[in-house]
């Protein structure tokens, strides 16, 4: 596996579409921290703080990074190479699993740029306007963003299990795009018109949603007027787990059905 897993990785390296997305990543963290920035003058009340700022939103990571992961995991039927792949000795076993440690490491590799080109932007401007920095309440905003940039990972890659599941029953990446899409913007749709829905059942399905739990840890969840945060042991249980049982159905079913089915590329 680990000589396909540097092919992936050259493989990415070497895309156009990967350094597109890099680049927009780039533009959209310095555009955001000049915007951001500015409509509080710069204030840094902790070192810390201008992150918190940014958590919020975090979203746009969840329009982007998927649409990549869909065209990642049906390359293979689109060039024709998951044939040389698999004739060259590869299990499908190792094939699906090296797709997502790939596809983790993209994740990883685009978080923490949107994160720190962001981070390094607005410090830069606030040192350059010569703002004061403060030290109040530093060890609790460090440790939110801390929190929120390892739920962003665990969620984008629960994502990209989601999303690879369907590159590998669709196979083509057009149709593939378009299930990605209707996936994203379902969730988004449930999560905010099934909220506040006089169905009880409506609302309990809201809530369990990959959108509702990432607006929670995100900050940015309301409902009636009130915004909803993770509190107590149910609610950081429920945002673990949730991610995780979706990663595990989604890799078995993966798992079998690749397993089972002829390879027409």
């Amino acid at each position: 596996m680990l000589n396909f897993l540097k092919a992936q990785a050259y493989f990415i390296k070497k895309d156009t579409m990967f350094r597109g997305i890099s680049l927009l990543f780039f533009i959209a963290s310095a555009v955001l921290a000049f915007w951001v920035g500015g409509k509080n003058n710069f204030e840094i009340i902790n070192l810390a703080q201008p992150l918190i700022l940014l958590t919020q939103l975090s979203l746009f990571l969840y329009f982007v990074i998927p649409t990549y992961v869909c065209f990642f995991a049906t390359e293979g039927y689109e060039y024709g190479s998951i044939k040389l792949v698999l004739a060259s000795g590869q299990s499908r076993f190792a094939y699906i699993t090296g797709k997502y440690i790939s596809a983790l490491n993209f994740i990883f590799v685009w978080v923490i740029q949107f994160f720190g080109v962001y981070y390094v932007c607005y410090m830069s401007a606030a040192l350059i306007s010569g703002s004061v920095i403060g030290n109040g309440g530093l060890k609790t905003d460090a440790i939110q963003v801390i929190r929120v940039l390892g739920l962003n990972v665990l969620y984008l890659s629960a994502y990209a299990v989601l999303i690879i599941m369907f590159g590998i029953f669709i196979r083509r990446t057009a149709s593939a795009v378009v299930a990605t899409f209707l996936v994203i913007f379902g969730d988004f749709l449930i999560t905010g018109y099934c909220r506040e829905a006089s169905s009880a059942l409506v609302r309990e399905l809201s809530g369990y949603t990959l959108t509702t739990q990432i607006m929670k840890f995100s900050g940015v969840y309301v409902v009636n007027s009130e915004r909803v945060i993770l509190s107590g042991t149910k609610s950081v249980v429920e945002v673990l787990v949730i991610p995780l049982v979706i990663t595990a159905i989604c890799m078995s079913i993966t798992y079998f059905s690749f397993g089972r089915r002829d390879i027409h590329a």
